[in-house]
């Protein structure tokens, strides 16, 4: 069976490998997700420890920036995001989402060179509002792009090309943050922020290397102009809105968790930036056979069902990183957070775009978005309340947070959809397997 016949989808890792490999552009695509997620996992878990270390901020300022930051990215994103969607739909000429993809990559490394040179919390802010919120939408733009690339692709095999994706961004994240944690210990930060850019660049000239255009992006679902009110919305309203408020909480809990992390560990357990570095690239590295195992496995759990049963786990991981008194008890937490982040973050992108049929752009900002909005809400929660009751208990609240989206989830699961959520091996031609 070739890629291009309407087949029926391979079942079998023998089977799925080979037809995923003959995918259009997969390989180019994969250098410039590898490129972009070495990019985050370089800076990323060090920017809190920057801002308070080199720049001087409290906790309170941390949070002020991280809201900032957030606030700004949601706005570019979901502008870039309807803005391609419209041209892509239009076929307007020039309508590829390649150049934006690219003008966020340049924003990447135009943000990480200057953050290399700053030296005030104005600076910081600045260039985290005016460059930073462009570099965010790097990732929803790239996903939505190579989506839009194997779009034309039989079966569940675009949904799964899109999960081998984001496992090459989480494997990124293995060797990042130790590699980060060494040119921190040699050159400091502005090392690590020269390096960043430079993987930016990387990923911008590796996207280069993709020809030929994407796919109608209608994909094998009806053509919009054509379908039904309730099929074009896809979800109904409430329970995508539902939802919605879930995966904020959920962004909300992560963001929050993952920038006090290093924190927790170099402040209140006094332990090391080498530790904070071996510790997220652990959660990376355990992530990846998980998420492999959702591109390779024959047949998988409903969606919903593995989404909740991650926010349960998410629960778990924060109620342990808050007993915690050393590093023994810190790697489980890490296990616990791998398996959560191959749930939400490998399936959370497919489960949206599914909600939202043929609009791979919105789908994939709106999922995107709401770790952002997440990450704005949590900036000036976390700061104020480590200012308050100490970074260890910002923990409990994150525990909370999780509870919270848990039950939002399992509301609107409950609540009848008009296009109910398949079996990922359903999700590509909705013939609704499970």
């Amino acid at each position: 069976m070739s890629v291009a016949d309407p087949a029926a989808p391979p079942e079998s890792i023998a089977a799925t490998l080979p037809h995923l490999l003959r995918l259009p552009q997969l390989l180019p695509l994969t250098g410039a997700v590898l490129m972009l997620g070495l990019a985050l996992s370089f800076a990323a878990p060090f920017m809190s420890l920057f801002a308070v270390r080199e720049l001087g901020m409290t906790p309170l300022q941390l949070g002020l920036y991280l809201t900032v930051n957030a606030l700004s990215a949601v706005i570019v994103s979901t502008r870039l995001g309807r803005w391609t969607d419209r041209r892509a739909h239009s076929g307007a000429p020039g309508s590829g989402r390649r150049w934006v993809v690219l003008l966020t990559l340049g924003a990447g490394v135009l943000a990480y060179l200057v953050l290399s040179r700053v030296e005030s919390v104005l600076g910081a802010m600045a260039a985290g509002a005016l460059l930073l919120s462009f570099s965010s939408a790097a990732f929803p733009q790239l996903f939505s792009y190579a989506r839009s690339m194997f779009a034309a692709a039989p079966g569940e095999l675009p949904e799964r090309a899109t999960t081998l994706l984001r496992s090459v961004f989480s494997f990124a994240w293995v060797i990042g943050p130790g590699v980060g944690a060494a040119v921190l210990g040699r050159w400091s930060y502005p090392g690590v922020f020269v390096v960043a850019a430079a993987c930016f660049a990387l990923a911008a000239l590796t996207l280069l290397r993709v020809r030929g255009e994407q796919a109608p992006e209608g994909g094998p679902d009806p053509a919009p102009a054509q379908a039904p009110a309730e099929d074009r919305a896809g979800a109904a309203p409430v329970s995508l809105r539902l939802v919605v408020t879930a995966f904020v909480l959920y962004g909300m809990a992560m963001t929050m968790g993952m920038s006090m992390f290093p924190l927790f560990i170099t402040e209140v357990l006094r332990g090391s930036e080498g530790q904070v570095g071996f510790l997220v690239g652990l959660c990376a590295l355990l992530e990846i056979p998980v998420m492999l195992w959702f591109v390779l496995s024959r047949r998988l759990p409903r969606v919903e069902w593995l989404i909740k049963s991650g926010l349960a786990l998410f629960v778990l991981h924060f109620a342990l990183i808050y007993l915690a008194q050393g590093q023994g008890l810190l790697i489980v937490t890490q296990a616990v957070r791998a398996v959560v982040l191959a749930i939400l973050a490998g399936l959370g992108m497919t489960y949206f775009q599914h909600l939202l049929p043929g609009r791979f752009g919105v789908a994939t900002t709106l999922y995107s978005n709401t770790t952002v909005i997440g990450g704005m809400l949590a900036g000036i929660a976390a700061g104020s309340w480590a200012q308050l009751f100490g970074y260890r208990s910002v923990f409990l609240l994150c525990a909370l947070l999780s509870l919270l989206s848990w039950g939002l989830m399992a509301w609107a699961t409950r609540r009848s959809l008009r296009r109910p959520i398949a079996p990922l091996a359903a999700l590509g031609d909705g013939a609704g397997r499970g």
